[in-house]
């Protein structure tokens, strides 16, 4: 991506987060530890860039706004939590997550291969 293009911005929501039986405080503390890292392992001028917030009416959703250039810093820090003790369910739950980012990343990638 060159310097002066423009930052793509992605939305994904994640809205099963009572579906699985966590609690809305361990949710706000997981995506909190998830935005901190992701931030300590960005470049500082692209640390803005992403944006997670909690919805207003159904406090286990969550909205995360990330920019093309901020997104895999993204990705690596949930893979990082994903690789923490949590049970099955909540691993799975951050897969979702990391899954729904990358396809918005790789959606405009189109297949270079011929035969």
């Amino acid at each position: 991506m060159e310097k002066n293009e423009p930052a793509t911005t992605y939305n994904i929501t994640m809205e099963n987060g009572n579906e699985m039986g966590a609690r809305t405080e361990f949710l706000v503390a997981l995506y909190g530890a998830i935005d901190s890292n992701a931030k300590q392992l960005a470049p500082a001028e692209i640390r803005n860039e992403l944006l997670i917030s909690q919805d207003g009416n159904v406090k286990t959703t969550f909205h995360v706004k990330v920019s093309n250039r901020m997104a895999p810093y993204l990705v690596n820090s949930i893979q990082q939590n994903t690789d923490s003790s949590y049970g099955i369910a909540l691993k799975s739950y951050l897969h979702k997550l990391q899954e729904q980012i990358m396809s918005q990343m790789f959606a405009g990638v189109k297949d270079v291969i011929s035969y």
